[in-house]
């Protein structure tokens, strides 16, 4: 230890003020008795100076003292040398998804390499893309109040050398703090413990084998030491399907959901939720519209159209571009490209004929019929129809086709060839599953490329993503998971967003590098603290002479 100020020892010299004023000031005072006589008797106090001036010796003398002696030993200005790594230190600070809910954890350290080092320092965050977070600088307090505005982000990390790359020239040591780290950083690393996390690590849909519908598939991941009974949910619209499971202690395994017609936008949700719960809900789109937009051409039907909204959430449109065209009751002159529903309604594809009697209708072996029974159907009429080649026929009405279906260059078309004025279909309960089992054929979804946390997407002109933030064009790079609508030319579509799966698989074991740089000796300054120490002492012996009432 040193001192800066020697001289400033010389307020200790004051302790011999405090002491005289102490042990030379007026003790007498007056209280009330009951009577003097008893008094008169005692004899005088004989006691000498010394033991008066011993009696008076209390706390309140022990602590002025003492704040005298810290006040002196500020007044030097001490100086604590501690030993320190020398050079300059930069801090790698990992900040992907994983490090969500670790923050404090990865600050410790941080606060600790810049402690224990003599700097400069810098801090980059490493996300994707990384930023720094504190520029080089050789005051360290500076560092630590920048460091206050670390936070991990919901995106993954990008490679270890664009974060490098934006340290400057100059730095002996490097230091990544991580809870993933690199297989061979060739720097110095700080590893955080592994935590015990239930993930989703893969969710898809696709369409089921049959034909009807779809199959959700997700892959769930215990990365516990603990056998976790665990729940999976597929949210699909209104409708939701549930399933439950013992995993064992870092195991996987695979749920198989089978679904119906599915919404655009699907959500998949694991129980029990965990301290990461980011991957505990994933989310997935199909490419397709939200509400489908329904052309109409011909006549009204409106238990059709009930039929229709009862089938999939459709909204009808007066001009296109349109989802899906539906034709009753009339001829089309032109074939029309995109999906079309034929109802009674003639095309240059299927020209059809005036209504025959229609005998009993039978249903052959077709997908398109599931939970539908062909023999509760009725009907008095149906139009003879002369079909493409490639057509598939699913009911007939005696002889004559009542539903068919056929692919063409300009998109899938399907007839229903019965007269509906004349038939029990619009009221009987069949009626819109078959039209559901239809559309799904005629409207099939495709996967749409799933979007993760931090990614940039542009978007076309004219197009904007709807965010409880507000809407958003040109370039939209999501923060947060959840499914978002893409608004645009009169359609509204579905986007997923996730948190990066590789968040959610377990870190991999790296080798840490040994300590790097030479050893130096710091000067940490004192005075500050013994200052703050004497206030403190003189603020307790003012409160107990208070106590002791003056």
């Amino acid at each position: 230890m040193s001192f800066l100020v020697p001289w400033g020892w010389a307020w200790v010299a004051g302790a011999v003020v405090v002491a005289l004023l102490y042990f030379f000031r007026r003790r007498d005072r007056e209280h009330p008795v009951s009577a003097l006589f008893l008094w008169e008797r005692i004899p005088p106090d004989r006691a000498s100076r010394l033991e008066r001036m011993v009696a008076r010796f209390d706390l309140l003398l022990l602590l002025q003292l003492l704040a005298v002696v810290l006040f002196a030993f500020a007044l030097s200005h001490p100086l604590l040398r501690v030993p320190r790594r020398a050079g300059a230190t930069a801090i790698i600070l990992d900040a992907s998804a994983s490090m969500a809910g670790r923050s404090d954890e990865a600050l410790t350290h941080a606060r600790r390499l810049a402690a224990e080092s003599s700097g400069p320092w810098a801090v980059v965050a490493w996300a994707d893309p990384p930023w720094v977070l504190v520029p080089r600088t050789e005051n360290r307090n500076e560092v630590l109040a920048l460091l206050g505005g670390y936070g991990p982000t919901l995106g993954g990390r990008s490679p270890l050398g664009q974060a490098l790359a934006l340290l400057p020239g100059g730095f002996t040591r490097t230091v990544i703090i991580t809870d993933d780290p690199p297989a061979d950083p060739g720097v110095e690393v700080v590893a955080l413990p592994p935590r015990d996390n239930l993930a989703i690590v893969a969710f898809s849909v696709r369409p089921a084998l049959d034909g009807t519908g779809y199959e959700a598939l997700v892959r769930v991941r215990n990365d516990t030491p603990r056998y976790q009974d665990v729940q999976v949910a597929v949210h699909a619209g209104a409708g939701s399907v549930l399933s439950s499971r013992l995993l064992p202690p870092e195991g996987e395994d695979l749920f198989i959901f089978q679904l119906g017609l599915v919404p655009p936008g699907l959500r998949a949700e694991l129980l029990p939720a965990d301290g990461f719960p980011w991957d505990n809900v994933r989310y997935y789109a199909l490419d397709g519209a939200s509400t489908v937009r329904v052309g109409w051409v011909g006549e009204e039907d409106r238990y059709l159209w009930a039929a229709l909204q009862a089938a999939l959430p459709a909204e009808r449109v007066a001009e296109g571009p349109w989802d899906l065209l539906v034709a009753v009751r009339t001829a089309l002159a032109a074939p029309l490209a995109g999906p079309v529903l034929l109802v009674g309604a003639s095309s240059p594809e299927a020209e059809l004929g005036a209504p025959v009697p229609a005998g009993p209708i039978r249903g052959a072996d077709s997908l398109l019929l599931r939970h539908v029974v062909p023999e509760g159907l009725r009907a008095d009429a149906v139009h003879p129809a002369r079909l493409p080649m490639d057509a598939v026929v699913d009911l007939w009405a005696g002889s004559e086709p009542a539903l068919a279906r056929w692919e063409g260059d300009d998109g899938r078309r399907a007839l229903l060839a019965l007269d509906l004025t004349r038939s029990n279909l619009p009221v009987v309960v069949d009626f819109p599953i078959l039209l559901r089992n239809l559309l799904m054929w005629l409207l099939p979804y495709r996967s749409r490329p799933t979007l993760i946390v931090g990614e940039a997407l542009p978007l076309a002109p004219g197009t904007e993503v709807v965010t409880p933030t507000g809407r958003v064009s040109e370039v939209w790079v999501p923060d947060r998971p959840g499914l978002y609508e893409l608004v645009g030319e009169g359609r509204r579509e579905v986007l997923a967003v996730n948190v990066p799966y590789d968040e959610s698989l377990p870190a991999g074991a790296a080798a840490r590098a040994g300590p790097t740089g030479a050893r130096a000796v710091a000067d940490l300054v004192a005075w500050p603290w013994l200052a703050l120490g004497a206030f403190i002492l003189l603020v307790a012996e003012w409160g107990l002479a208070l106590r002791r009432g003056g």
